[in-house]
């Protein structure tokens, strides 16, 4: 219901008028079974006609008024307010998700998740408004007029309507819902490895394994559709029985209605009005039982998003507390930790001085990266404490950890946006000169310069318009208009050539004399300017020194 509180009050207001809509079939039937009944009387005046007439000019007026504003509320009103509140609060909640969230899905799964919800929200409430509440007005309204031209008519209609509904409800809650909530999963699948294989595509081109991967696209695809026409084959078949038991009811009602009206008990106007309610009734108990699977399919697809966005298990443990660094000493204290069984790190400690400047270095899989992902608390440590000028960071929320921390990993993925964007992204309130800045302190703004649309130049997907330097060097942009306290490095410069990354390096060195700078690296000539380097091996601290000590022995 938290998708429907800035629109709470529209909703009310939607079915209300809805409501008012549909009220008027019974005052207009009302209406036309009174002049067909005048027709056969002597005292028939065409006054009294003209009056009736007007009355149902006036109601199919108001109807039409009504339906009107009904549906600008559906349409118009609440998907302004809605559509973009519900993108923007489950876009939001993702900060609270743990790494490995996003490392164990698809992207486009994820994605694709986020705008089923918003999409089947726009269903619901079009069921709501057209289907739900009108055809429950319409079949009230018709059980009323039953019951106006006889109640035991009305007891037979009311029971056809209980029992069909009932029967259709059931039907489909057992047989064909689960097969669409199994479909909706498969399809979520076949989205995100489709999404993964085109943003993929050029690798798969380049290694011939495209008409390999399309066998595997087909086989996902296969199983959602197997899945779609069977519930769709259960929909079908379902209508065989209550079309039959609806003939047979109808048959019972005429029969009667004829009997009454050779009786002189009903009226030419009420043998008229039990075929057209009863068919009213047949309408909308079939469209009623389908507003309830539509509106249950739709909960339930977006129940397999909820449970896929909002698991417990993927959910950070979120502290409000601010953290407030005022100088910028960092402490690995006792740090344990393991992926799945892999122990990683057995009571690590490495401690990291306030505007020191130090070097990490270590063959692959040697925890070099590990740390860094505890440092960011992509992962927590099952014993110890990272500490923050003697704070540990578990205790403070991720977003002021963020605040005072900048990352620049060795492979910069960038938006499908344009390179102004890209760069403003570590301070959206930075100013076009504060940006330009930047880009000349990482050397890249001649580059620039001479594009045909510059800074507004579009990057394409994930940066694939430009060179792996030009990539790094948005990415070290990011880091000079960030100002952070505490800077990571991961292979910042490997991609860029000698000359720039000695000049780069020179404004890192001269630009962040007061930060604390933790720099990865495979090559120990990339941190012959640190203060300190540690070497890892397996985990463990080996080495750890002046770069002048380190560089005479490896």
């Amino acid at each position: 219901m938290s998708l429907y509180r800035p629109v709470r009050w529209l909703v009310v207001f939607m079915v209300f008028t809805i409501i008012i809509n549909q009220s008027g079939d019974l005052v207009r039937n009302l209406m036309i079974r009174e002049i067909i009944n005048m027709a056969g009387r002597q005292d028939f005046h065409i006054s009294t006609l003209l009056w009736l007439l007007g009355i149902i000019m006036c109601v199919f007026l108001l109807e039409f008024l009504f339906r009107i504003i009904s549906d600008f509320a559906r349409a118009v009103w609440i998907p302004r307010k809605q559509q973009p509140f519900i993108t923007r609060k489950i876009f939001n909640d993702l900060n609270k998700k743990k790494y490995p969230f996003f490392t164990d899905n698809h992207s486009g799964k994820i994605a694709s998740s986020i705008k089923e919800i918003s999409d089947y929200t726009q269903r619901l409430n079009l069921s709501m408004q057209r289907g739900f509440t009108q055809n429950i007005t319409l079949l009230v309204s018709s059980l009323i007029m039953l019951l106006i031209i006889d109640v035991y008519i009305f007891l037979i209609g009311l029971g056809f309507s209980i029992i069909f509904i009932i029967a259709f409800c059931v039907y489909f809650q057992k047989r064909y819902i689960p097969m669409v909530r199994d479909s909706a999963v498969k399809n979520r699948e076949y989205t995100g490895v489709l999404n993964d294989a085109v943003t993929n595509f050029v690798p798969l081109r380049v290694y011939n394994s495209v008409q390999k991967y399309s066998l595997n696209l087909e086989g996902k695809r296969r199983d959602a559709v197997k899945l779609e026409t069977g519930a769709v084959k259960r929909e079908l078949c379902f209508y065989i029985l209550p079309t039959v038991i609806f003939l047979v009811v109808l048959g019972l009602m005429l029969w009667y209605a004829v009997v009454g009206f050779m009786d002189d008990r009903l009226s030419i106007g009420d043998l008229v009005f039990v075929v057209t309610s009863m068919i009213a009734l047949r309408i909308a108990s079939i469209h009623l039982g389908w507003d309830y699977v539509i509106i249950s399919e739709s909960l339930v697809k977006m129940k397999n998003c909820h449970e896929l966005l909002y698991d417990d298990n993927n959910i950070e443990n979120q502290s409000t507390e601010e953290l407030v660094i005022d100088k910028s000493t960092i402490e690995f204290k006792n740090i344990t930790f393991k992926y799945n069984k892999k122990k990683v790190f057995d009571d690590l400690n490495i401690l990291i001085e306030h505007g020191q400047k130090t070097g990490i270095i270590g063959v692959s899989g040697s925890g070099k990266t590990t740390l860094m992902n505890l440092l960011f608390r992509f992962y927590e440590p099952q014993k110890g404490e990272i500490l923050v000028d003697g704070k540990n960071i578990a205790e403070f929320s991720t977003e002021s950890l963020y605040d005072n921390i900048c990352f620049v990993p060795q492979e910069t993925i960038l938006l499908h946006d344009t390179i102004f964007e890209n760069i403003r992204i570590a301070k959206p309130t930075a100013t076009e000169e504060e940006i330009i800045e930047a880009t000349k302190k990482a050397h890249l703004h001649n580059f620039i310069d001479n594009l045909e649309s510059q800074y507004q130049t579009i990057v394409g997907e994930r940066g694939i318009k430009l060179s792996g330097g030009q990539r790094q060097r948005i990415a070290l942009a990011r880091i000079f208009l960030r100002n952070a306290k505490i800077i990571v490095f991961d292979e910042a410069t490997s991609s860029l050539d000698n000359d720039t990354e000695f000049k780069v390096q020179d404004n890192i060195n001269k630009y962040f004399k007061n930060q604390t700078i933790i720099c990865i690296a495979h090559r120990l000539t990339t941190l012959k300017e640190m203060d300190k380097i540690i070497v890892l091996k397996d985990g463990q601290v080996i080495e750890s020194g002046a770069p002048s000590e380190i560089l005479t022995k490896y």
